[in-house]
């Protein structure tokens, strides 16, 4: 048994013991409002059982709920909520309608008693308060407050057993004013329980927050949408985003620590599902490889090179996705082309490190290193029939229209 649900026991023998309590005084002095208070505490013991059941099924895991019961526990906190509904009208009726008492008998005991058993139930609910926001349970936060009520109408009980001993009559009113604090407090549990059983998302603060610290970490060029909802004790977070890393091992090591981040900083989060795409950039841009180059083409039009990891220069063309117009961008020098080895692993990473997307070659590149490593970098290889630089621009051209 885990330590929630121990708690949620402790909570059942504390509603019982109170109920013998309450019904031994209610003997012992003829108070009828001691009476109904301990019919209230039986109330309890039934709410407090209902919460034990919840927290042991919502952990339970079945072919039809493979995740889980999760959101057992916040139907158990809303039917605990009509229990704080049914404690407020209990109040009030034995108010204004229940038998009004001339003599309480044994003042001092009756006295004593309702002290201790207010004593005993706000430590439990500050204890199973403390625990129920610790493991994140609805039900047991619901019925910690739910031992509030108790202590509230064990203060009208005990303002009327002295009202009474003083011959006024005022606790009908004082009874009144803690309805409707137990009203709104039992309000506030069936909200936040519908709220969960609706899929109602987290708190903006948190998927703020955690937008905020995506967009600052290393690879995230843009965070698309934050999702987020609550199911039991558990929250999950959903989030779309964009990436600028090619690798797809560096991009997952990325999204592999903002996971981390994002859980050392929300420890109450217990899954996070992270999309991530490519960055969608308006420029698409084709290398290829070079003899020579030319700063202006109408003064020499530069020779493609068959070898790609040996070619001195790669020139690289713009084309915009917008309007479909072609231009050389830049002409990049291959440092690598007289490695003996790995020349053309080399020379696919430095045109990966300019944002390339693809590569045209006139000889099939299958099978060797260069091959791989510009699949690796997500780079595309097409063929071209060109011969020079101004053909392939003209080629690229005709394919955009």
């Amino acid at each position: 048994m885990n330590g929630h649900a121990r708690v949620a026991i402790y909570s059942c023998i504390l509603n019982a013991a109170l109920v013998g309590i309450k019904l031994g005084l209610s003997n012992v002095s003829g108070s009828l409002a001691l009476k109904a208070d301990a019919i209230h505490s039986l109330a309890d013991v039934v709410s407090s059982l209902a919460i034990f059941v919840g927290i042991v099924i919502s952990g339970r895991k079945t072919k039809t709920f493979p995740e889980g019961l999760y959101k057992v526990e916040n139907l158990v906190a809303l039917f605990s909520s009509f229990f704080i509904f049914y404690a407020a009208f209990e109040i009030v009726h034995e108010a204004f309608v229940g038998e009004s008492i001339d003599v309480i008998r044994h003042i001092p005991l009756v006295t004593g008693g309702i002290l201790a058993s207010m004593v005993v139930a706000f430590l439990f609910s500050r204890y199973e308060l403390k625990v129920g926001l610790k493991v994140g349970s609805p039900s047991l936060v619901a019925d910690a407050k739910h031992v509030t009520t108790d202590l509230l109408s064990s203060v009208v009980i005990l303002a009327g057993v002295y009202t009474t001993w003083l011959g006024y009559s005022v606790d009908r009113y004082v009874a009144v004013f803690v309805a409707i604090i137990v009203v709104r407090m039992g309000y506030q549990i069936f909200i936040d329980a519908i709220k969960v059983l609706l899929d109602a998302t987290l708190d903006y603060p948190t998927l703020d927050g955690i937008r905020r610290l995506a967009l600052d970490h290393p690879g995230v060029s843009e965070v698309v949408n934050v999702g987020g909802r609550s199911s039991g004790r558990f929250k999950f977070v959903e989030m779309t985003l964009t990436t600028d890393e090619r690798l797809l091992s560096r991009a997952h090591d990325h999204m592999s620590r903002l996971e981390e981040e994002i859980l050392d900083q929300w420890p109450s989060i217990d899954r996070i599902l992270i999309h991530y795409e490519p960055e969608q950039k308006d420029v698409r841009y084709i290398a290829v490889p070079l003899k020579d180059y030319a700063k202006d083409l109408q003064d020499h039009d530069p020779v493609i090179d068959d070898h790609f990891g040996e070619a001195p220069f790669f020139a690289l063309i713009a084309l915009s996705k917008q309007d479909g117009t072609v231009s050389v961008h830049e002409f990049i020098e291959n440092p690598y082309k007289d490695l003996e080895h790995r020349k053309g692993i080399k020379a696919a990473e430095l045109l990966g490190s300019f944002g390339v997307d693809e590569v045209r070659s006139r000889v099939s590149m299958e099978g060797k290193g260069a091959s791989y490593a510009l699949e690796a970098l997500q780079i595309e290889i097409e063929p071209t029939d060109a011969e020079t630089l101004g053909q392939l621009i003209a080629e690229v051209g005709a394919s955009t229209e």
